[in-house]
């Protein structure tokens, strides 16, 4: 049964990570009951719509806000999340200047990632759906809503982890 998620979440995914049997953003899209799911690299104003109204995007800046700090009335009312390596995913703000003008937001409690099966530089890179529900969980002020999702997200990894010996 999908999360009852307030805040709106638009899933913007480059078309590299859709064929990946890994793939968090559609895991995400697929366990939030109020989420979009785009493929693309390029997006028009109009296929965002009216998304862009009152929205953030969580995406590390020079200009980022803390999560934490955005009370009503400042609380957006869309998350615009970036599902794609860190190099597709400049490259999708490059070619979407209307995402990249967007106030941009991040995590202010960096947590240790689950997703054991992809490899990452740092302990503290998260998933598309792990940075998506932290996100969440701080926007709207309910760090118990998005836990159950967690928590099956990494029982997933256990599970999938068993079948690579090299990832145990």
């Amino acid at each position: 049964m999908p999360t009852p998620n307030k805040v709106f979440a638009l899933i913007l995914q480059h078309p590299n990570e859709g064929g990946h049997p890994k793939n968090t953003g559609e895991l995400l899209h697929r366990s939030l009951r109020n989420s979009e799911l785009q493929v693309g690299e390029s997006f028009t104003p109009a296929s965002l719509g009216a998304c862009l109204d009152n929205a953030v995007l969580l995406y590390p800046g020079e200009t980022e806000e803390q999560l934490e700090k955005l009370t009503p009335p400042e609380q957006p009312s869309t998350l615009i999340i970036l599902d794609a390596t860190w190099r597709k995913s400049r490259k999708m703000l490059h070619l979407n200047p209307q995402l990249a003008r967007l106030p941009r937001v991040s995590l202010t409690d960096p947590r240790t990632s689950t997703y054991r099966i992809r490899s990452a530089e740092h302990q503290h890179q998260l998933s598309t759906l792990e940075a998506s529900c932290y996100a969440l969980q701080q926007l709207e002020q309910n760090p118990d809503r998005y836990q159950p999702l967690l928590d099956a997200f990494a029982q997933y990894m256990d599970k999938l982890v068993t079948f690579d010996p090299n990832r145990r």
